[in-house]
C-alpha cells in the first residue's frame, strides 16, 4: 500500500504539470501538487505510524474522487482540462479501493487473531 501512495503521489504531481502545461490554468498545476504532495507526506507519515499514513491517503482519494466527478461530464463537451481530471479521479479512486481493501483486510486479521487467542484461553483450562 505504502508503495502505491508514493506512485500515486508521483504520477498526481507530473499530471498536474502536464495538466498545467497543456491547458495554461495554474489550478491544474495547484490541485495536482496539492494532492499529489499530500499524498507523498502521508506515504512519508505512514513510515512512522502505519495505519495513520494509509487513513489519510485514503480520505485524500476520497476527497480527490468526488472532487473530480463533475469532470467526467465534461469529457463530451470537450473541455480541455476534463481529461486530465479523469485521469486524477481514476488515480483517486484506485487508491481508495486500496486503502478499503487494506483496512479491511487488517480488520479481518485482527479479528481471527483474537479469535485464535480465545480458543487457545480456552483449550488451557
Amino acid at each position: 500500500m505504502r508503495t502505491l501512495i508514493f506512485i500515486a503521489g508521483f504520477l498526481l504531481c507530473g499530471l498536474g504539470a502536464l495538466a498545467f502545461r497543456s491547458s495554461g490554468d495554474p489550478m491544474l498545476l495547484q490541485g495536482g501538487l496539492t494532492l499529489g504532495g499530500g499524498w507523498i507526506i502521508c506515504g512519508l507519515f505512514s513510515l512512522r505510524a502505519k495505519w495513520h499514513g494509509f487513513v489519510g491517503a485514503g480520505m485524500l482519494a476520497l476527497l480527490g474522487a468526488l472532487r473530480s466527478l463533475p469532470a467526467l461530464g465534461g469529457l463530451a463537451g470537450g473541455d480541455p482540462a476534463a481529461p486530465f481530471t479523469a485521469a486524477a479521479g481514476i488515480l483517486c479512486s484506485i487508491v481508495f479501493i486500496a486503502a478499503v481493501r487494506t483496512l479491511l483486510a487488517e480488520r479481518r486479521r485482527q479479528a481471527i487473531e483474537s479469535l485464535q487467542a480465545g480458543d487457545d484461553s480456552r483449550s488451557a483450562r
